[in-house]
């Protein structure tokens, strides 16, 4: 097709102001939509699109398809005169910013992405310090049976036993007609000791209550000193509670000891805490284990938190504050390697051999921390010249300890740079899956030259997503893939929603839970069950509230339900997550909405161009909620976004401010028809949130967004760094393993852990 004069007037004016960079002598000529955005639109969002400091501070970024880009310069560009900017102009102008700004080859053209040299995030520094002492102590293990080892004896004094066996939680009346009775028969005083493990499944501080009339005593992650210790009474206090931090994922000893006297006329006891985003409850069966487990060692050092701009945590900056911390948390663990030297070491005070005993757990201590073998320079550094220098060997230790632990060889990864050095590999692999330390396997892979192809980097991700560790890593990944972290408050308003209490909502957390544990544990572990899944885990509490009928659901215990089947689906759908994006009165469409289009399509929204209230109901009531946020975002500046968000938050409309179904508001039948326009430019519609659930577990929008969002999760590194192909191939895989969560987890981990070696075909 002939370019017009007036085109190639236009061209030449740019070329000749310097507006066209490169082009003239390039030889290429620009398109339409870049001669009328030089003309029209660069003077606010700059030549290339960076933006300007007077007109749009905010680069051109973005994900909108082309058909949605002309819509919104149709409707508002240029500022105050968007009638200049119409039809086919406004669409050549939009193909252009889209090929010039929002592709994924131009964001990869004009943003690229690097490796970047990282420290430790907060979690990997606990994580990391925790396992470096557990590798001279034992590993812990929960094991496959649950509850706790009970014994019962007919005195207070733990001599005469009578019982054994396995409690599934402590939670026991003594005396006729209890639970306990074979226990507390015939005798007036009477004893018990459970032993075994916690799991903590959430890091954070913990509350562990104890409610008992009669004496007790309560050891946790320490056997020496009590958390607890209430065996001689004081007073007619029955609850006593002591708060402990603890490290999500790990597995902790517990010691819980009872007696009645002959003097108290009743006995009973129950082991209960309040864990992170929870009410009180009793400690239910699975997080107990009757396998004894080493003491845990735990840096309680407050850290600032990690950069989480880009979405994932991150660890690319350091401030004074978290040198400052690193600092603290050396000198906690010295000081605790100096109380516990001689079960480290293995070198009680006085032996011949102490010294000795000494140096080599600090090489072994160092090594772990480096993540390598030491060389000959640093063996002399960190080791021989702080014994040669200390008063005494346990001087000597605390300084290896401190030296050790402020070094960048343990603060960063791969500090030297080589790609893939075994050892890097072994690293990259285990901080990945459990923000840890290599386990004694991975380095001796890697020191047998193990972990050279993809296909053993394979093996060993496979072996390492069964730990504990790795599925604790993973149940947070959901966690904030449905941002659960946001949802802080979830209180209504108590004249609608009187019955909506705060153990409701802990139960409906703990529902949510088991959901996705039961998911991620599952033989398929398919992803697409998330989303749509007509199963729902409640307890009595909950069976109640929403009206289903739950025959194994207890106080403590949880059972599976379906319930409006025909409407509800998976995750999307659970009352928790309906609550949470929800006000304290009504639906919020608008919460729900940016939640999928952020989090399960992957879509980039920006702020608000200003700050609008929503519209209070009681100005229309009249109004449906629906109606209501359409009246709110009707203005072209609102719809800009509002086009994405408002159809898929209506697709949640059938259920109310706490989740539950809900066949009409305010006398009118609900309409929770929605749509949603694709990258590609394709309209699908769905007529509620099942029909929309269905739609998004096979799009391949959602499956390319949570490859890219769990790669960004365990690698904390931009996925575009280690390659344009490894995100098609990754989502592509992923498919073919039939949405296998863990398979997706070791390929990811494989990809990035040996960057530049393919897998056999």
């Amino acid at each position: 097709m002939a370019r017009s004069p007036n085109f190639r007037l236009l061209f030449a004016l740019a070329c000749v102001a310097g507006l066209l960079p490169g082009l003239s002598a390039l030889g290429a000529e620009p398109t339409r939509g870049q001669l009328v955005y030089e003309q029209k639109c660069a003077k606010c969002h700059g030549r290339q699109g960076e933006g300007t400091a007077d007109e749009h501070p905010e680069p051109l970024i973005g994900d909108k398809p082309v058909i949605d880009l002309t819509r919104v310069i149709e409707k508002t560009m240029p500022d105050g005169k968007p009638e200049e900017c119409v039809g086919d102009e406004a669409k050549a102008v939009a193909e252009y910013i889209y090929d010039a700004f929002y592709s994924p080859v131009a964001q990869a053209r004009n943003r690229p992405a690097r490796v970047e040299l990282s420290r430790l995030t907060v979690r990997q520094y606990r994580h990391a310090t925790t396992d470096l002492l557990a590798g001279f102590r034992g590993n812990s293990k929960l094991g496959d049976e649950r509850g706790l080892a009970g014994q019962y004896f007919k005195d207070r004094h733990f001599r005469d036993r009578k019982i054994e066996r396995r409690d599934a939680v402590v939670k026991l009346k003594f005396g006729a007609g209890s639970s306990a009775e074979e226990i507390s028969k015939d005798v007036e005083e009477y004893s018990a000791r459970w032993q075994g493990s916690l799991l903590a499944p959430d890091t954070g501080e913990y509350e562990i209550i104890v409610r008992t009339e009669n004496g007790m005593r309560l050891w946790l992650n320490d056997n020496e000193r009590p958390l607890m210790d209430r065996w001689v009474k004081s007073g007619s206090d029955t609850e006593f509670r002591e708060s402990i931090w603890l490290l999500g994922g790990r597995v902790y000893p517990l010691k819980l000891e009872f007696f009645k006297s002959k003097g108290e006329q009743t006995g009973s006891i129950e082991l209960a805490w309040k864990r992170p985003h929870h009410t009180d409850e009793t400690i239910a069966t699975r997080f107990l284990s009757p396998q004894n487990n080493p003491e845990l060692f735990l840096v309680t050092t407050p850290f600032p938190p990690d950069d989480r701009s880009v979405g994932y945590e991150r660890g690319t900056s350091v401030s004074k504050a978290w040198d400052a911390a690193t600092t603290d948390g050396a000198i906690q663990v010295a000081a605790f390697v100096g109380e516990h030297l001689s079960q480290l070491a293995g070198a009680k005070p006085g032996e011949a051999d102490r010294e000795k005993k000494c140096r080599e757990f600090c090489r072994k201590f160092v090594e772990r921390a480096f993540r390598h073998p030491l060389t000959d320079e640093q063996q002399a550094l960190y080791i021989n010249k702080q014994f040669e220098r200390a008063p005494d060997a346990e001087t000597a230790v605390k300084r290896v300890v401190l030296l050790t632990l402020k070094s960048p060889r343990f603060l960063y990864h791969e500090v030297d740079g080589a790609a893939n050095n075994p050892y890097h590999v072994a690293t990259r692999l285990s901080f990945g899956l459990w923000d840890s330390l290599p386990d004694d396997e991975l380095l001796r892979a890697a020191a047998a030259g193990e972990l050279a192809t993809r296909e053993q980097v394979t093996r060993q991700a496979q072996r390492m997503t069964t730990d504990l560790r790795a599925r604790a890593k993973l149940g947070v990944f959901f966690e904030q893939w449905l941002r659960l972290d946001h949802l802080i408050d979830l209180s209504k308003d108590p004249e609608q929603f009187g019955k909506f209490t705060p153990e409701i909502i802990s139960d409906l957390r703990t529902s949510l839970e088991l959901l996705i544990d039961e998911v991620l544990t599952s033989s398929d572990a398919d992803f697409r069950r998330l989303l749509t899944t007509d199963q729902f885990y409640v307890n009595a509490r909950l069976a109640e509230f929403y009206g289903v009928t739950a025959a194994d659901a207890g106080d403590v215990t949880y059972a599976t339900v379906r319930f409006e089947p025909e409407a509800r689906a998976g995750v999307l759908t659970h009352p928790y997550l309906m609550a949470g994006f929800s006000y304290t009165a009504t639906s919020s469409p608008i919460h729900r909405g940016v939640f999928v289009a952020r989090s399960v399509l992957g879509r980039a929204l920006k702020s608000p161009p200003v700050a609008a209230a929503p519209l209070a109901p009681d100005l229309h009531p009249g109004l449906t909620t629906r109606d209501r946020i359409a009246l709110q975002t009707q203005e072209e500046l609102c719809q800009s976004c509002h086009r994405l968000i408002n159809p898929l938050g209506f697709s949640f409309e059938h259920f109310d401010a706490v989740g539950r179904y809900r066949g009409e508001e305010k006398g009118k039948s609900i309409d929770a028809h929605g749509s949603y326009l694709t990258r590609t430019g394709e309209t699908h519609e769905f007529n509620g949130a099942r029909e929309m659930a269905e739609f998004l577990a096979s799009s391949e929008e959602v499956h390319t967004a949570l490859v890219e969002q769990m790669f960004h999760f365990l690698v904390k590194q931009p996925i575009r760094a280690y390659g344009p192909d490894i995100s098609p191939k990754l989502t592509r895989s992923f498919v073919e393993q039939n949405f296998n969560l863990r398979q997706l987890t070791v390929d990811i981990m494989a990809a990035s852990a040996l960057p530049n070696v393919a897998a056999k075909p």
